[in-house]
């Protein structure tokens, strides 16, 4: 079975979908293969995109949906490639054009470095992407007045760039970091910064890849409702502030 960027299979939530695998690995072959134009992969993506990974994109869209009144920021702490912080980006593009909204990734662009609380599977500075080529990314397509990526080590810049940015207020918080350190340094922070009817995602609650992600939750945030997406492998819980 061949690895992710970030890391290897366990027994569990990681390997529920692995008869799926060896058909989507061939299809990429195949398209390899097939050296399909990147105009058409970008005119045409929705013939070629994998149903899980289309579902991840409708999944942050109908929760984005959900906080459409509520006044505050959106925050995408774990950017890595930027996929979800251009997402985040493009829909306050297309449905919020003329407010303030922007949304804030937060990544420190050195890949996974797993601690005590972490899982075993985890490759050590595996999900590593380039902060200028992200950067890159958004200056090109002109999404650098609504999306602004922080490059920062969370345990330990948080409280100052907070200090620095302290009008700050967010409406929808993405938690796709996975690692117990981070979530459990940056979380009260976030939730604090939270507006009322604010939605605070989590990517990989109760799953094998990520137990320091529930762990930290579950330590700084025990007592509220954690709402289940059950028609999303991935993020697959939410929190909303009451």
């Amino acid at each position: 079975m061949p690895e992710s960027q970030g890391h290897t299979y366990g027994k569990f939530e990681s390997v529920k979908f692995n008869h799926r695998r060896d058909a989507f690995y061939r299809y990429v072959d195949y398209l390899k293969q097939k050296n399909v134009p990147l105009e058409d992969l970008l005119y045409n993506f929705s013939a070629y995109i994998g149903h899980m990974t289309l579902n991840r994109l409708l999944t942050i869209y109908e929760l984005y949906k959900r906080v459409q009144g509520v006044a505050g920021h959106v925050a995408d702490v774990g950017v890595y490639k930027g996929a979800s912080s251009l997402l985040f980006a493009k829909l306050i593009k297309i449905f919020e054009s003329e407010a303030l909204t922007m949304c804030h990734g937060f990544d420190w662009f050195q890949g996974m470095i797993k601690g005590e609380k972490d899982s075993e599977l985890t490759i050590n500075g595996g999900y590593k992407s380039e902060y200028e080529d992200v950067l890159k990314l958004v200056r090109m397509q002109g999404m650098d007045n609504t999306l602004k990526i922080h490059n920062l080590d969370l345990r330990v810049d948080i409280s100052r760039f907070f200090e620095e940015n302290s009008h700050l207020r967010f409406k929808l918080v993405m938690m796709d970091c996975g690692r117990y350190d981070v979530v459990k340094s940056c979380l009260p922070f976030f939730w604090e910064r939270l507006n009322k009817d604010g939605i605070i995602i989590f990517d990989q609650y109760s799953n094998e890849l990520a137990p320091g992600e529930t762990a930290a939750l579950h330590e700084l945030l025990d007592d509220v409702a954690i709402k289940t997406i059950p028609n999303s492998w991935t993020p697959n819980v939410y929190i909303i502030k009451s």
